[in-house]
């Protein structure tokens, strides 16, 4: 599952990616900032997205318990969790501003946390509420299974962004491939999702930078076999990017995980039968837990879901 280690770092991303940085200047807005109304701040919020195994209510319930275990003081009507932590001087860490907004979705709930505050210890404070809240509660959307094909070099070289990856992912995309190389003369990691390509960047220093390639865009992938090393090349929009000295078979598998999502069969739309049929459901669940998106254990949780249906 999950691995919920405090990172404690800036960031500077280069293109979009689901961690938001954003300078507030002035007062903070009532709709955000209740802890603070009417200060003057300058921080930056960062913003992180849970896909959650539970209904709405319950994760508010656990969210509130968790987040008052930390210390921190909890307010907010149900569904809309606003939070104060205060300032840990021994952690050099500032007081922030937590919110938290959950929303039902067919398989439970998401939950957006904002995170406003001085310095670069967001994840920190995410990190921590996280790991309270259980690993089993927070779905890692594909990411160990992929962490689990990679060798041990990849997560040797790619350690530090691994231990930071779930922080860059989206509640609505699923991780297919990961690979280590170099882009623009930076070490890191390349994922593939359903929805895009994004090369991650985290360096010793604190800075972290995301190079993003979303999945309509990318027209081509193309593999280069050479004795030291394989090179991923990524067409879009006309433009050429090369991600170079990845290991052997890393850029095939992720070559072949994109011709997967990019032509697969469209899923018909709802109201049609064949978004209804829970036979076509299960094999495309069978064909997902055998490239190791699920596990058996969320294959036969959704398997038995279907067939209660029929």
């Amino acid at each position: 599952m999950r691995r919920w280690n405090p990172s404690g770092s800036d960031s500077s991303l280069d293109l979009s990616s689901s961690v938001t940085d954003s300078i507030q200047d002035g007062t903070v807005p009532q709709s955000y900032g209740v802890f603070t109304k009417g200060k003057s701040l300058s921080a930056i919020v960062r913003t992180v997205e849970w896909a959650l195994r539970c209904e709405a209510f319950e994760a508010d319930r656990r969210l509130r318990t968790v987040m008052s275990e930390l210390g921190m003081a909890v307010e907010g009507e149900p569904g809309a969790i606003r939070s104060s932590a205060k300032r840990a001087l021994m952690r050099n860490r500032w007081a922030a501003e937590v919110a938290i907004d959950i929303v039902p979705t067919p398989s439970g709930c998401c939950a957006t946390v904002r995170v406003d505050m001085l310095g670069n210890k967001h994840f920190e404070i995410v990190d921590e509420i996280a790991e309270n809240l259980g690993e089993a509660l927070i779905d890692d959307l594909g990411l160990s299974a992929a962490v689990a094909r990679l060798g041990k070099l990849s997560k040797l070289f790619g350690r530090k962004e691994i231990r930071n990856l779930h922080n860059q992912l989206r509640r609505t995309e699923t991780v297919m491939e990961l690979g280590q190389g170099m882009f623009d003369n930076k070490q890191g990691i390349v994922v593939l999702t359903t929805e895009r390509l994004f090369f991650f960047e985290k360096s010793f220093i604190s800075s972290e930078s995301v190079r993003e390639f979303p999945m309509a865009a990318v027209s081509s992938i193309s593999t280069e076999k050479r004795r030291t090393g394989e090179t991923l090349t990524v067409t879009v929009s006309g433009n050429v990017a090369e991600i170079k000295n990845m290991m052997h078979g890393q850029s095939d598998a992720i070559a072949r995980a994109f011709h997967t999502v990019k032509y697969a069969p469209p899923i018909p739309p709802s109201g049609s039968s064949g978004a209804d049929d829970p036979i076509a459901q299960l094999e495309r669940l069978s064909g997902l837990r055998d490239r190791g998106v699920l596990t058996e254990a969320e294959f036969l949780a959704k398997k038995e879901d279907l067939l209660r249906r029929l």
